[in-house]
């Protein structure tokens, strides 16, 4: 017996279209959807390789020997070499820094430039391109009343093999020099260990005035202000 639905082609519901057009829409649809990412992703690149020569354009510093820019992931294997040698903690509260404790605080120098507009310089050596050390200003949120907090605040670190060539001074006069400048700040701050007495020289030369002594983390620290 014959069905009576035999040999009767199928129909496509009212309102629907084929199989093989709704699959081209899809195809059509995810196409579309691949090509706006691309164009996406495209357009960040092209926007972070602007905004990155726009900001070493604007922040960028010579002196007699050196360079100061901002630090970039190109920077981090020397960046992380130095912050891993027990020499720049010889004055601090806490020892050499891991891979990942010097990826984060790369990403924080960085992020004082895009949100306070001002940061840290990565110095290098002007004949070689080496890099030498870190120098400028940062806010760190340290709770140390009102004549520091918010104030940008003076830190310099120099790589052993490039210490006792007077770049650290060289860098901090350029570094002060250009944020002072940018801010249009009269006041700026730094913090010593009371027995870094190298620190304590570079902070006098540049023209910070001991104005207090606190207990920070475990050590005394001499509180310096500089103001005009």
């Amino acid at each position: 017996m014959r069905s009576a639905y035999e040999g009767m082609q199928p129909v496509a519901p009212t309102g629907c279209r084929p199989d093989n057009d709704r699959g081209e829409r899809i195809l059509s649809m995810v196409d579309n959807k691949v090509s706006g990412m691309l164009a996406h992703a495209a357009m960040r690149d092209i926007s972070k390789d602007v905004a990155k020569d726009l900001l070493f354009a604007e922040c960028y510093v010579e002196t007699e020997r050196l360079f100061l820019r901002p630090v970039t992931m190109d920077d981090l294997p020397h960046y992380s070499a130095m912050l891993a040698d027990p020499d720049a903690f010889t004055y601090s509260d806490r020892g050499p820094m891991g891979p990942d404790e010097a990826f984060t605080r790369l990403c924080r120098q960085v992020g004082h430039w895009a949100l306070l507009d001002y940061g840290l310089f990565g110095v290098f050596e002007k004949g070689t391109k080496r890099f030498v050390g870190e120098v400028g200003f940062g806010d760190f949120n340290r709770e140390l009343g009102q004549h520091f907090d918010r104030h940008p605040e003076a830190c310099w670190t120099i790589r052993k093999e490039f210490q006792g060539r007077g770049y650290a001074l060289e860098a901090a006069k350029a570094a002060l020099h250009f944020t002072e400048d940018r801010l249009i700040a009269t006041r700026t701050v730094a913090m010593v260990h009371h027995e870094n007495m190298a620190s304590i020289h570079i902070a006098r030369k540049l023209g910070f005035r001991a104005y207090d002594e606190r207990l920070y983390r475990g050590f005394r620290a001499i509180l310096f202000a500089r103001e005009y």
